[in-house]
């Protein structure tokens, strides 16, 4: 039984461990970063249904500012739009640092 629970740890902690590499590694690319910001997450103010569009307003390379449009995951399920501030990391990896309720967008619109 022992032995058991031992070899169940290691395959979560292995799994564990390639989930993270993977999702570090698919980061380095900034669509993926704010697509997986936007609609993972338990806690999450800001997770989204759907993402209709995603728009760089400005990037340098190491800063970047992105607008992302789409359903808002609580009901009634409004269109949403953010600005989201990405930096990257010393690993190449983008990391949303900021995200701002964009005012311009009509807050009752519904789909």
């Amino acid at each position: 039984m022992k032995k058991f629970f031992i070899i169940l740890l290691s395959v979560i902690l292995v799994g564990g461990l390639i989930k993270y590499t993977y999702i570090t590694n698919k980061s380095k690319n900034m669509d993926y970063a704010v697509k997986r910001y936007f609609t993972t997450g338990i806690f999450n103010n800001y997770k989204m249904y759907n993402i209709e569009t995603i728009n760089l307003s400005f990037s340098n390379g190491s800063i970047a500012v992105v607008k992302v449009e789409g359903i808002e995951k609580k009901l009634p399920n409004k269109k949403v739009s953010y600005n989201a501030f990405l930096e990257k990391n010393s690993a190449g990896t983008w990391k949303v640092k900021k995200v701002y309720t964009d005012q311009t967008s009509p807050k009752n619109q519904y789909q």
